[in-house]
C-alpha cells in the first residue's frame, strides 16, 4: 500500500484520509473484527517461538475466549530473562530495532523491547494520522504537503521516540530540523539551538514533544528576545523577513515576540500527563492548540487526539486492548491474590480502567499490565462522526496518592490545583506521608523568585486553590478534620543541583529528573540537601 509521501506526490488525498484516519469511521463491530484478526494471527506467531511458549502455556489458545481465559497476565518481569541481553532467537518475529526505557533507577531495570518491521512502520503510520488532523478543521481536510518541516526534539535511539521520528520521515519525507543524522548526534539543548536556527531560514510546518518541553521552550523565547543581539545570520533575506515581520507583530500587541510571530505552525503534537496543564500556554506561545498522542515503549502509539483535540481514540491494529475495571483493579491492589477480569474495547462504560494490552504484528508483550489508568469520557464523539470510546490518560496507577480512602490524588489534579494557586514555581514534588497517626499530602516546591513567601503562605494559597478545583481533598479535611496538607519550601537550585548530581553519576536519561508522585526517601534526601 502507498505511503503518505507517494498518496501526496499524486494527489490522493481521499485515499490519504482513509490510509491515516480512516479508523475514526470503524463501527464498534468493524474496530473488534480488526482486533480479534490480528490477535489470532499473533498467537499463531506467538505459538511457534521459546518466549511464546512459556507464556501460553502447553496448549496454544484457538480463540480470543480462551486466550483471555487461560493466558495470565504480564509484567516486565516475566520477559526479562529473554530480553535483558536482547535474545532475538526467542521471539516470535525478528526485531527490526529495539527500543529502550527504564523502570526504575539502576541498570538492572532496563527494559528492552523489541519492535518488528511491522510495528516500527505502524509507529509512523499511527502518528501521521495526528499530524494531518493537527492542522484540518473538519473530515477529509488535507493540509500536509510532500517534505514538511518539523523541528526534531524527540530524545536519540535507542528511545521509541527516535523510531517515531524515523518512521515519520520515511512515511511522509519530511524534513527534519536539524536532520535525523546530524541531531541524533547532538544533546538535547543544542538539537534545539540548531532546529530552530535552521528553521528560521526553511520555516516551520509542525512541532512535537513533550507538552512541559513546549511550554519551557515558549517561555524562554519570549524572555530571550527582548536580549536578542544583532548576527550576520540575520542578513538573510528570510530570516530578515521573519524578523521584521515578528517584530511589528509583538510591537502591535505591545509584548515580546513569541515563536508563533516567527513560524506560522500548520500543526502541533504533544503528549505527556500534563499536556492540558500547559495547553493553554502551548496554543498562546505556539498559535496552535496540541493535539495529544499516548504512547509507552513496550506498546508503541496507542491512541491520540483528532482536531478538536477533546478525547483521544484507539488504534484497532497495534495492539488488543483489554482492560481492567478501576474497583477489580483496587482489589488486586490490596489483595494481589485476587484475580481481576477484563472487559474488551465494544464493552467499555464511562469510568477509569487499568489498560491491559497485547502486542500485534510479531510483537512480544502478552496481557502485559503497563501499569497505567485511563479513563472513559464519552462512547463517541458526534463532532468527530465516531461512534468509537473517547479516552484520556489518567494516572500512573503507582502514582495515585490515596488519603483514608477519601480522597485519591493524581499527577494530573496535583498539577492543576498549584497552577491555579498562581505561585511562581521551577518544580514540585507531592508525597503521602504520616504525621502522628494521620495521612497528609506533603507538597515540597521550589519557587522561581518570591522570595519572602513562606510556607504558610505557600499553604494557604495552595488550599484556596483545592477549594477553587473543587478537589475531593476538601472534602477529606471536612470529614475527618485537621490539617492534611504540609508545604516544604525547597532552597533555590534544588532541582538544578539534583539533575547535575545525577548527570554526573551517567544516570539514565529517564532519571535524572525526579517524579513528581512518591518519590523515595533517598531522592527526597539529595533534594532536601541540596544534592
Amino acid at each position: 500500500m502507498a505511503i503518505a509521501a507517494e498518496l501526496l506526490r499524486q494527489g490522493r488525498k481521499n485515499e490519504l484520509w482513509t490510509k491515516y484516519c480512516g479508523y475514526l469511521d470503524l463501527s464498534l463491530d468493524e474496530f473488534m473484527h480488526i482486533q480479534e484478526r490480528l490477535l489470532l494471527e499473533q498467537i499463531d506467531m506467538l505459538s511457534k517461538s521459546e518466549i511464546g511458549k512459556r507464556l501460553l502455556g502447553e496448549k496454544s489458545p484457538g480463540s480470543v475466549e480462551e486466550f483471555r481465559r487461560t493466558v495470565p497476565f504480564t509484567t516486565y518481569a516475566d520477559y526479562q530473562p529473554f530480553l535483558k541481553d536482547r535474545r532475538a532467537d526467542a521471539l516470535p518475529a525478528e526485531p527490526y530495532v529495539w527500543g529502550r526505557t527504564s523502570g526504575h533507577s539502576g541498570v538492572d531495570s532496563i527494559k528492552w523491547a523489541p519492535y518488528t518491521k511491522k510495528m516500527y512502520d505502524q509507529l509512523g503510520e499511527a502518528s501521521v494520522g495526528p499530524i494531518i488532523m493537527s492542522c484540518c478543521t473538519q473530515k477529509g481536510e488535507i493540509h500536509l504537503e510532500p517534505e514538511a518541516v518539523m523541528l526534531l526534539c524527540t530524545a536519540p535511539p535507542p528511545y521509541v521516540s527516535a523510531y517515531i521520528s524515523r518512521s515519520i520521515g520515511e512515511q511522509t519525507n519530511a524534513t527534519f530540523v536539524p536532520s535525523l543524522v546530524e541531531g541524533e548526534a547532538m544533546d538535547f539543548s543544542a538539537r534545539i539551538a540548531a532546529g530552530f536556527d535552521i528553521s528560521m531560514r526553511t520555516g516551520l510546518d509542525y512541532f512535537y514533544g513533550l507538552a512541559s518541553i513546549l511550554a519551557k521552550m515558549g517561555e524562554r523565547f519570549e524572555s530571550d528576545t527582548g536580549n536578542t543581539k544583532f548576527s550576520s545570520k540575520m542578513l538573510h533575506p528570510a530570516v530578515f523577513f521573519r524578523l521584521v515581520r515578528a517584530l511589528i507583530t509583538a510591537k502591535l500587541h505591545k509584548r515580546n515576540v513569541l515563536p508563533r510571530d516567527i513560524w506560522k505552525l500548520k500543526g502541533v503534537l504533544t503528549g505527556g500527563t500534563d499536556t492540558d496543564i500547559y495547553r493553554e500556554r502551548i496554543k498562546y506561545y505556539w498559535g496552535k492548540e496540541p493535539v495529544e498522542g499516548y504512547a509507552t515503549t513496550e506498546a508503541g502509539i496507542l491512541a491520540s487526539q483528532s482536531w478538536n483535540c477533546k478525547g483521544m481514540t484507539f488504534n484497532p491494529d497495534s495492539n488488543f486492548l483489554e482492560f481492567i475495571p478501576y474497583e477489580e483493579h483496587l482489589k488486586n491492589k490490596q489483595d494481589p491474590s485476587f484475580q481481576p477480569h477484563t472487559v474488551l474495547f465494544n464493552e467499555l462504560e464511562l469510568g477509569i480502567y487499568e489498560l491491559v494490552f497485547t502486542n500485534l504484528m510479531g510483537g512480544v508483550f502478552t496481557r502485559y499490565r503497563v501499569g497505567d489508568l485511563i479513563q472513559v469520557i464519552s462512547l463517541g464523539d458526534e463532532e468527530l462522526g465516531t461512534d468509537l470510546p473517547q479516552v484520556r490518560f489518567y494516572s500512573r496507577a503507582d502514582d495515585i496518592i490515596d488519603l483514608a480512602g477519601l480522597a485519591r490524588l493524581t499527577e494530573r489534579m496535583i498539577w492543576q490545583v498549584i497552577e491555579a494557586s498562581k505561585v511562581v514555581y521551577v518544580d514540585w514534588i507531592a508525597r503521602k506521608e504520616d504525621l502522628q497517626g494521620d495521612p497528609v499530602l506533603h507538597l515540597y516546591l521550589e519557587l522561581n523568585g518570591q522570595g519572602g513567601l513562606s510556607a504558610e503562605d505557600l499553604k494557604t494559597s495552595i488550599r484556596g486553590a483545592f477549594q477553587q478545583t473543587g478537589s475531593e481533598f476538601i472534602n477529606l479535611e471536612y470529614i475527618l478534620g485537621g490539617d492534611h496538607l504540609q508545604v516544604t519550601r525547597l532552597e533555590a537550585g534544588a532541582f538544578n543541583h539534583y539533575m547535575e548530581a545525577r548527570r554526573l553519576e551517567g544516570a539514565d536519561l529517564a532519571h535524572v529528573k525526579p517524579p513528581h508522585m512518591q518519590p523515595s526517601d533517598d531522592i527526597m534526601k539529595a533534594l532536601l540537601e541540596g544534592r
